[in-house]
């Protein structure tokens, strides 16, 4: 649970976010909130003009289920109910066995710590099942996303995308890779 400093809010009233991995149950809220992110929003998140969002949300949700793929979703308490304002996909790059990530966040929200709160826990999650690198890419006038993406420590790489710029982050060094320092000192201890 993270705490969100709520404002124009009477008092020192905080929000409850809340982030969790989203089931086939969350299909029709995913829709909802895609439908509710901004032109440039969306244009930023999909990296191309998408209007199908159902489609979009069922390939996530649904179809492409797998244990190595997942979205988590960022939710509030607002109005009765728990409100999306933000998602995070992630998948395995078949081709360098990378995870791969996109974020988007309700524009309302953007700059109040929830890209940076989906992000950490998407890198945990992706540690949990033995993922030690990730990337994302991003269209290079997505200044928050590129933003966000550098105070994570993400270090910044050329995209096959011309659109696009990519950023890459080692999370862990992975234990069963032997650095080829350690391969000299075994080979000379021998």
């Amino acid at each position: 649970m993270f705490i969100i400093p709520s404002e124009g809010m009477v008092g020192n009233r905080v929000s409850r976010l809340s982030i969790r991995a989203a089931g086939e149950g969350d299909l029709n809220h995913l829709v909802e909130y895609f439908g509710t992110l901004s032109r440039s929003s969306r244009y930023n998140r999909f990296m191309e003009p998408v209007s199908n969002f159902s489609k979009f949300a069922f390939e996530c949700l649904v179809r492409n289920r797998r244990p190595d793929r997942f979205t988590l979703i960022a939710e509030l308490q607002q109005h009765g109910r728990d409100a999306v304002i933000g998602e995070a996909s992630y998948d395995i790059e078949s081709e360098t066995g990378l995870g791969e990530f996109a974020i988007s966040v309700s524009h309302a929200w953007h700059g109040r710590g929830v890209g940076s709160a989906l992000l950490s826990e998407l890198q945990s999650r992706a540690i949990g099942l033995g993922n030690f690198g990730l990337f994302g890419e991003t269209l290079k006038t997505n200044e928050p996303m590129k933003a966000l993406a550098q105070k994570a420590g993400f270090a910044f790489a050329r995209s096959d995308d011309w659109r696009a710029i990519r950023f890459e982050k080692q999370l862990l060094e992975d234990p069963f890779v032997t650095s080829p320092r350690q391969t000299a000192i075994d080979l000379i201890g021998n």
